[in-house]
C-alpha cells in the first residue's frame, strides 16, 4: 500500500509565527480581520494576540484631549468603528479628565480631581486606576505621560510613564515615573536639569509622547530654551536634547515626529507650510537637525489662504501610522510619506489623542 505523505505546505502552514506573517498581509481593517477570525479558533487567537495588533495597527480615530468621552472615528464604512463602541461610563472625575496619549490599543488619563491615573483598553472595556506618585500631586502640576502595553502575550499587562518639570531647590528638573502593572508600584523618581528662567520656566508641552525607537519623547519650552525631553525605558534615565531657536522662530506651530526611517524628528509648520527636520549624526557621530523636506499643505489640501479665516495648527501625531492631524476651521489627515490625505469634519477641536489598534467584533468577547 501506498503511504500518504504530508505536504510541507500543510507542516509550514500550522507554524504559527509563518500564519501570523501571513495574516499580516491582510488589510488590518475592521471589515476583514473578523472574517479571518472566524475560520478557526486557531486563526482567532493569533488575530487578537495583543502582539499581533501592535504589528500593524491602523488609526481607527481620535479620542479629544480634553473630552475624551469623545470618539471621533477616521476610517469609512464598513470599517468605520462607531463612536459607541469605545465608550467610557462617565463617572464624575473621569467626565473632568485629559487624555495624555494612546498607544498599544491603550488610553491614558489623567483624573485631576481624585489625583489618579486611569488606563483604559476600549475595545474590552478593561480599566485600571493608579494613584499618583507623591511627587506628581501638588496642586497646579503639568502632568504629562504615556502608556505602553507590556511585552509578550500577556493580555491587560502595561507600563505607564509619568513626567513633569519642578523646581528643586534652586534648580529647574524634569521627573520621571514609572509604574508597572505586574509589580502594581511605582519605580524611583528619575531626574534630569533642565534649562529654564525664574520668571518663565520651561515646561513639558502638554501633548503626546511619541516613541522612537524604545525612548519616549516630548517637547520642552521655555522662554529662551526649546528641546525635546527623552526617556529611555530600557535604562530608565531622562536626558535632554536642544532644538536651536532660530529653527523654531521661523513656525507657528511644532510636533515631535518619527523619520520615514524610524528616527527622530519634528514637523515645523509656518504659514501654510510644514517642514520635516530629522536628527542625524555625521561620519563622525555628530548629531544635527538637518531639514529634509518641505510641504506646500495650502496646494496639498486645496486651501485658499485668503480665505481661510483659521490659522493652520497641528492638533495630534499618529506614530506608527506616520499622520499629522490638522486643523483650520476643518480637520485633516495627512500621511507624511504618501502625502495622502483625507478631510475629517468640521469641529472646534483643539487637540486629540489618535487611536491606533487593529479592532475585529471578537477583540471583545470573553
Amino acid at each position: 500500500m501506498k503511504s500518504l505523505r504530508r505536504s510541507p505546505a500543510v507542516d509550514l502552514i500550522e507554524d504559527d509565527d509563518l500564519l501570523s506573517e501571513i495574516l499580516l498581509r491582510l488589510p488590518p481593517h475592521p471589515s476583514s480581520l473578523p472574517r479571518a477570525s472566524l475560520v478557526c479558533k486557531r486563526w482567532r487567537r493569533l488575530v487578537c494576540d495583543p502582539v499581533f495588533s501592535r504589528r500593524n495597527p491602523p488609526l481607527l480615530g481620535l479620542f479629544d484631549r480634553y473630552q475624551c468621552l469623545s470618539f471621533i472615528p477616521t476610517l469609512e464604512a464598513p470599517n468605520r468603528v462607531p463612536p459607541w463602541c469605545f465608550s467610557l461610563h462617565a463617572e464624575d472625575d473621569v467626565s473632568c479628565s485629559t487624555s495624555l496619549g494612546c498607544r498599544h490599543g491603550l488610553v491614558l488619563l489623567h483624573l485631576t480631581k481624585s489625583l489618579q491615573v486611569l488606563v483604559w483598553d476600549p475595545v474590552t472595556g478593561d480599566q485600571r486606576r493608579i494613584a499618583l506618585p507623591p511627587r506628581f500631586c501638588a496642586k497646579g502640576t503639568m502632568i504629562n505621560g504615556a502608556v505602553l502595553r507590556a511585552p509578550g502575550h500577556v493580555h491587560f499587562h502595561f507600563q505607564v510613564v509619568l513626567v513633569i518639570a519642578d523646581d528643586d531647590a534652586s534648580h529647574r528638573l524634569a521627573f520621571a515615573c514609572v509604574y508597572s502593572s505586574h509589580t502594581g508600584l511605582w519605580g524611583h523618581l528619575v531626574s534630569t536639569p533642565i534649562p529654564s528662567e525664574p520668571d518663565t520656566p520651561t515646561i513639558v508641552y502638554p501633548e503626546a509622547a511619541v516613541l522612537v525607537g524604545n525612548s519616549l519623547h516630548w517637547l520642552l519650552f521655555g522662554h529662551t530654551f526649546a528641546g525635546i525631553l527623552e526617556f529611555d525605558l530600557d535604562r530608565h534615565r531622562l536626558a535632554v536634547t536642544q532644538v536651536p531657536l532660530d529653527i523654531l522662530a521661523q513656525g507657528d506651530d511644532v510636533a515631535i515626529t518619527r523619520t520615514e526611517r524610524g528616527g527622530l524628528g519634528f514637523l515645523l509648520l509656518s504659514d501654510f507650510s510644514a517642514h520635516l527636520w530629522n536628527r542625524e549624526h555625521d561620519c563622525n557621530g555628530v548629531a544635527s537637525w538637518v531639514l529634509r523636506r518641505t510641504i506646500e499643505l495650502d496646494k496639498l489640501l486645496f486651501l485658499n489662504r485668503e480665505e481661510e479665516r483659521d490659522p493652520l495648527t497641528i492638533i495630534g501625531f499618529a506614530e506608527c501610522s506616520n499622520v499629522v492631524l490638522l486643523w483650520t476651521g476643518s480637520l485633516f489627515m495627512v500621511q507624511l510619506e504618501s502625502l495622502q490625505f483625507k478631510k475629517l469634519s468640521e469641529t472646534n477641536l483643539v487637540a486629540c489623542s489618535p487611536f491606533e489598534n487593529v479592532y475585529t467584533a471578537s477583540n471583545s468577547m470573553p
